[in-house]
This record gives structure tokens, C-alpha cells and sequence, in this order.
């Protein structure tokens, strides 16, 4: 079992009109700061290779009141009924479940301090396993509070909820992103693969047919040597 390094993205609330946003940006040229503020410290998404009949997990450790953001992804092609991802809380008890889904995200609230488990089975736990080792990306953080009390006029409030929410959409993105690109990678793996064993199949035709003509002309050539000679 892993220990997760913290990671942290600010609290996301409802997203709030437009044109509210664009008043308060002209009214308060310092609400820029307050932006810059709500970036996520860290968007770094992790991938893990599950061995058949078997569950990886890994802890973070929250306390009450905070925000748990997640999400995973299965990157290795195929079926999808093996995998089962799990969250547990400090008392062993499940929050959050997810299987046969190739992709899911999830969100909730500590209500107590501890570890919180997230667990990638893949053919575990009596699920089917059929032998194949996934490869599957995922992204297990807590939230940060945005400390309203820097400003206490309503339209740079509305302005923080609507960078919250932004937020929490920005880094779900972008662990998708990472996702893709790793993805990507395996494809361009599996086509370079495919290049290579049509080249030298191709090669091999053509060394084939060579023969066959030299074997042919061969044994006319032969023939014809037997005719004159009678």
C-alpha cells in the first residue's frame, strides 16, 4: 500500500453568471490576484499496473471537513468487468465504488481524520479475472479551502466560486490529458509493432517469390536441355 504526496486543488462551488464575473472584473482589478490564488498547487496524475487477481492501493491522509477530489481511468484495451476501484474511509468502512467502468470520477467529504484507501482491483474480490495485466491512471487528492475572509465584498465572492468551479473542471481535464497521452503511447507501441512484423513479412514474400522464379526457370531450363539431348 502506497502513502499519496499531497495534493491539493481548491473547493469547488455552483458556477455563477457571466456577466456578474465581467462586473466584478472591472470593479476590482485585485480579484486577478485572487485567480492566481486558486490555481492547484499540483494536477499530477498517477498510473499503475495491476497484475491480474490482484488490488493496488494507496493512502492520503485528510481530516475532517476536507474535500476528497478523484478519478481514474483504464488505459490497457479490452474489457473493463475485471476492474473494481474502491474508496475506504479511516474506519474501514466503503464511500465510493465504481466497476466495469472504464472511467469515473468522484468527489465527497472527510467526516473523520485519518487515511482514506483507494484500492484499483483488477480480477479481485471474486470479480472475473481473465489474466490480463491493466494499466490504469488515476488521481486521489484533497481540496483547499479558499479563505473568503480576504474579501468581503459579494461580487469577488461570486468571483472565488466561479475560480473554484473552473477548478475542479481544469484539473479533471487535465488528468485526462495525461491519461491520453499514455494511451497514445501505447497505440504508436502497438502500430510500430505492426510496421514491423508487415515489413518482414513483406521481405519474406519477396525472397519466397524470388526463389520460386529461379526454381522455375530452373527446371525449363532443365527440360528443355533434356529435349535437345534426346
Amino acid at each position: 500500500m502506497e502513502r499519496l504526496p499531497p495534493l491539493h486543488s481548491p473547493r469547488i462551488p455552483q458556477r455563477r453568471d457571466a456577466s456578474n464575473v465581467l462586473h466584478s472584473l472591472v470593479l476590482y482589478p485585485a480579484t486577478f490576484l485572487l485567480l492566481l490564488l486558486l490555481l492547484p498547487h499540483s494536477t499530477t496524475a498517477f498510473t499503475v499496473e495491476v497484475a491480474p487477481g490482484t488490488a493496488e492501493c494507496f493512502v492520503a491522509v485528510a481530516t475532517e471537513g476536507d474535500d476528497f477530489l478523484g478519478n481514474f481511468e483504464v488505459l490497457t484495451e479490452g474489457s473493463y468487468a475485471p476492474v473494481e476501484v474502491t474508496v475506504e474511509g479511516p474506519d474501514g468502512k466503503q464511500l465510493w465504488r465504481a466497476a466495469d467502468k472504464s472511467e469515473e470520477t468522484f468527489s465527497f467529504e472527510a467526516k473523520a481524520n485519518g487515511d482514506y484507501t483507494l484500492c484499483i482491483g483488477n480480477g479481485a474480490k471474486g470479480r472475473v479475472d481473465d489474466g490480463t495485466t491493466r494499466l490504469v491512471g488515476f488521481s486521489f487528492r484533497t481540496d483547499v479551502f479558499v479563505d473568503e475572509d480576504i474579501a468581503s465584498e459579494e461580487s469577488i465572492r461570486r468571483l472565488i466560486e466561479l475560480g473554484n468551479s473552473l477548478t475542479k473542471g481544469l484539473t479533471n481535464v487535465m488528468d485526462h490529458q495525461s491519461y491520453m497521452r499514455q494511451r497514445e503511447d501505447l497505440h504508436a507501441s502497438t502500430m510500430e509493432s505492426i510496421g514491423s512484423r508487415v515489413l518482414i513479412w513483406t521481405v519474406v514474400e519477396a525472397v519466397v517469390l524470388v526463389g520460386m522464379a529461379v526454381w522455375q526457370i530452373s527446371i525449363i531450363s532443365k527440360f528443355f536441355e533434356v529435349r535437345r539431348a534426346v
